[in-house]
């Protein structure tokens, strides 16, 4: 990873969109041992599929029907939070689960619970690409529930779990809600024409060049 962040098991990614802070996140997923499951908020599921294969330098995998790419790499899991905000109601398989909306926290950690829970022991590495579009329809009460939830049941198994936040769209007091759920925090940031990355807790680094 581009950025050195310390082996631990959970990660708040903070940062603008443009700034970095998803590339942070898939980069931690790919890092770490497991399949990968995508808690994908922004996108429905094979945007987010084809986002992360592209950012992890995975864009030659084969199909997402195959339960494994061709070079070996599982298909990423996504629990899709999109398709049913716009009225969609498609199945569940094997790679994909649809939450009802991102206005419901509860509904989409019990369907990454039901990821969790038929992982046949296999270990996964949990990310969810961004919390902001979670805060613009519920509050960040139940935000925090949700997460307290994710990165607790995601430990207790051995899977890492990293989550990403435009800080900036929420003001500080939000960030501070949600920081103290996590062991490490990276901020991300656009500096002239360069994006940059540090490690802010807990043990702050310099900036340095994504």
């Amino acid at each position: 990873m581009t950025v050195p962040v310390p082996e631990v098991d959970s990660v708040l990614v903070d940062g603008s969109v443009l700034s970095g802070q998803r590339r942070v996140v898939h980069e931690f997923l790919h890092d770490r041992d497991g399949t990968t499951l995508v808690v994908s908020t922004r996108q429905p599921a094979e945007s987010a599929r084809r986002t992360h294969r592209r950012i992890v330098g995975r864009e030659s995998a084969a199909p997402d029907e195959t339960p494994e790419g061709s070079d070996g790499e599982p298909t990423p899991l996504i629990v899709d939070c999109v398709t049913g905000a716009v009225g969609r109601s498609p199945s569940d398989g094997p790679h994909t689960k649809y939450a009802q909306h991102p206005s419901n926290p509860t509904s989409v950690g019990t369907t990454f619970t039901e990821f969790l829970d038929a992982r046949d022991d296999g270990t996964l590495a949990v990310g969810i690409d961004t919390v902001s579009p979670l805060l613009m329809y519920a509050d960040a009460s139940a935000v925090f529930r949700f997460l307290h939830v994710v990165v607790q049941k995601a430990t207790a198994s051995d899977c890492p779990v990293v989550a990403g936040l435009d800080g900036s769209a929420h003001g500080d007091c939000v960030v501070a809600q949600l920081a103290p759920l996590f062991e490490a925090i990276v901020e991300t940031r656009r500096a002239e024409d360069a994006r940059e990355v540090r490690v802010a807790h807990p043990e702050p680094t310099e900036w340095r060049e994504l």
